[in-house]
């Protein structure tokens, strides 16, 4: 591991044991995720991390809204994003039903748009899950486990965790075909 990655651990650590990290849906964004997810959007090039940016698909079937961060290969224009194969929703008021009900949403609209496979992450900063929903098979899989980020007492052991399953979850998505409607 780098002295970067180390450092960057370190400071998420601290801001994981900060109680103002989780004062509210905006600071467990910020504070928690994006930097997590940072660290994974600098480790794959050919994919960003887009934080809070429109994503219209079909406003007319309610497939429309600003998901908290979408991961997806920016098109020719550097500032355009093409179709998001992965999704992380951050589960506000700790409602895992409704995070995950605009997790399906979100992958659901991105197969309408040609990937084949979508996954998606929700998580409320201190617990993470996982799941895809494939489009062939018109499948939705959640995964039952829950990564808790938090141990009593504090070790690095479940935030390893958290990036080694995210670093699995960033390197699918990578691969997620995009069938692109041809005009």
């Amino acid at each position: 591991m780098s002295i970067k990655l180390l450092s960057e651990m370190k400071q998420i650590k601290k801001l994981l044991d900060d109680p103002l990290s989780f004062l509210s849906e905006e600071a467990i964004c910020e504070d928690i995720i994006k930097p997590i997810l940072r660290i994974l959007d600098t480790a794959y090039e050919e994919l960003r991390v887009w934080s809070h940016v429109p994503y219209n698909v079909d406003p007319a079937k309610n497939l429309s809204g600003k998901p908290d961060f979408l991961v997806a290969r920016p098109k020719r224009v550097k500032s355009i994003m093409d179709v998001p194969p992965l999704c992380i929703i951050e589960a506000k008021r700790q409602n895992w039903d409704e995070a995950w009900a605009q997790a399906l949403a979100e992958m659901y609209a991105a197969s309408t748009q040609g990937a084949t496979m979508c996954y998606a992450v929700v998580t409320s900063g201190d617990l993470w899950q996982f799941g895809k929903f494939d489009k062939k098979k018109s499948l939705f899989i959640k995964d039952r486990n829950k990564i808790y980020i938090i141990d009593e007492p504090p070790t690095n052991d479940k935030l390893q965790r958290v990036f080694n399953t995210l670093n699995w979850v960033f390197n699918e998505a990578s691969k997620v075909i995009i069938e692109h409607a041809s005009n």
